[in-house]
């Protein structure tokens, strides 16, 4: 091995060298945890490649089959013998190959480092980048990904599998998840799931923000889990209003009017000291334009704050990272690294989504997946998707969650009760 930490040259000779030292499970190990960008010498790198596809036709590659798929994969170009009796010669046993493979990787990822770095001194000078775009750039660059191929037998499985439900009985009824604070809803999806994301889609006026800002309570205040709120809609003024009418039962138009008794008072200062001191964290639309910003105000919320839901208002507001002739890509460019941001940081994803006209056409008509606006790529990228479902002209009354799709668990309705003068959705009364 060299000193050099960004490279890996004789680690790389050691690893072709096991290939063909080895048996086809030796190759077979280092296809699933080397890529082939992170070999810099040509001739290995080509050599990879054609070991790569003899492992994926069940070949061992011994020297001479070596030689016969490389005439096959590049023609005139001289196979590299000499390179391959310098890579045989450096690999005492196949047995060294996680030593080389580790190497490898770490000289790969060093440099995935460096770049990173080198991207952000030369950025910082752009005045055509905004700084916000700039430090997202820089934080997915620093995002090390690691690909890996590996097959894991029944029995692993298995064993996962009864560690899991270990777990679960350990748990006596306890969520898995996150608590959205509606009993019944609770019961159907087990909580909000970490690195999944989960959709509230409704028609405008029918109480998206209400439902979000109630789970929101429910597992800042109550549950005290670390909680990012992002409207793209309101002021976190606006949003702190809704939640402290939510948490005071004090009636929405009495905090907009300022018209307040004296009970109403005292009602709000307790309810704004539950909410100052509870792990719950505000963005509004005058700080965040693009789905970059929020990125990059995630990973930062969980670094620095070990936030675990993240609730977004709403998903068809926030702009693409790039500009595209049809919406409907947009939209599914913003799904689809939501999602992923879920999935790198392990937060519980949850966005809030409009519908489109459709359910409104047919008088008395549920809504359904089909009438997610935009992209029926959010429905494909979500785990757990909702309908929020109530009359509008009603100001208070029956409501429904309509649970679409759920990747691990049943679909079905759960029935809730709105109370509009709080802006509130609760658990429908045990008479109900």
């Amino acid at each position: 091995m060299t000193n050099d930490p960004f490279h890996a040259n004789d680690d790389e000779y050691g690893m072709i060298g096991a290939c063909l030292n080895g048996t086809i499970d030796t190759s077979s190990d280092a296809v699933s945890e080397i890529r082939s960008e992170w070999i810099q010498r040509d001739e290995l790198r080509l050599t990879f490649d054609v070991i790569r596809g003899m492992v994926q036709e069940g070949k061992s590659p011994t020297l001479s089959d070596l030689h016969k798929e490389w005439k096959k994969a590049y023609g005139q170009l001289p196979a590299p013998f000499d390179a391959w009796n310098q890579a045989m010669e450096v690999c005492p046993s196949p047995a060294n190959l996680t030593y080389y493979t580790k190497a490898i990787v770490e000289a790969a990822h060093r440099r995935q480092l460096r770049d990173a770095g080198d991207r952000l001194i030369r950025e910082s000078a752009m005045l055509t980048l905004q700084p916000d775009q700039i430090v997202s750039n820089a934080e997915a660059g620093l995002s090390i990904d690691v690909s890996r191929e590996t097959l894991t037998t029944s029995k692993q499985v298995a064993g996962s599998f009864i560690d899991q439900m270990q777990d679960r009985f350990n748990r006596k009824g306890q969520l898995s998840g996150i608590p959205t604070g509606f009993f019944h809803l609770d019961e159907k999806t087990d909580g909000l799931q970490p690195r999944e994301m989960a959709i509230i889609a409704a028609r405008p006026s029918i109480g998206k923000t209400a439902i979000a800002i109630a789970i929101a309570e429910h597992a800042a205040i109550k549950s005290k889990v670390p909680t990012l709120f992002i409207s793209l809609e309101m002021s976190k003024e606006a949003i702190f209003r809704r939640t402290i009418s939510t948490v005071g039962s004090i009636p929405m138009q009495s905090l907009k009017s300022g018209n307040l008794n004296e009970g109403e008072m005292k009602s709000m200062m307790l309810s704004s000291g539950k909410v100052a001191n509870s792990p719950l964290w505000f963005i509004d639309g005058s700080s965040i334009h693009s789905i970059s910003n929020i990125m990059a105000n995630v990973r930062r919320a969980v670094r620095k704050h070990g936030v675990r839901l993240v609730i977004v208002d709403y998903l068809q507001k926030i702009k693409a990272a790039d500009r595209s002739e049809k919406r409907t890509y947009e939209v599914a460019e913003v799904s689809g690294k939501l999602k992923d941001i879920a999935v790198q940081t392990g937060v519980a994803m949850l966005c809030l989504a409009q519908l489109n006209r459709e359910s409104e056409k047919e008088k008395g008509r549920q809504p359904r997946l089909t009438d997610l606006a935009d992209s029926g790529q959010i429905e494909r990228d979500a785990d757990l998707v909702m309908l929020l479902n109530r009359d509008r002209s009603e100001a208070s009354g029956e409501a429904a969650i309509i649970i679409a799709k759920q990747r691990d668990g049943e679909c079905g309705i759960v029935n809730l009760h709105y109370e509009g003068q709080y802006c509130r959705f609760t658990d429908p009364s045990p008479s109900y």
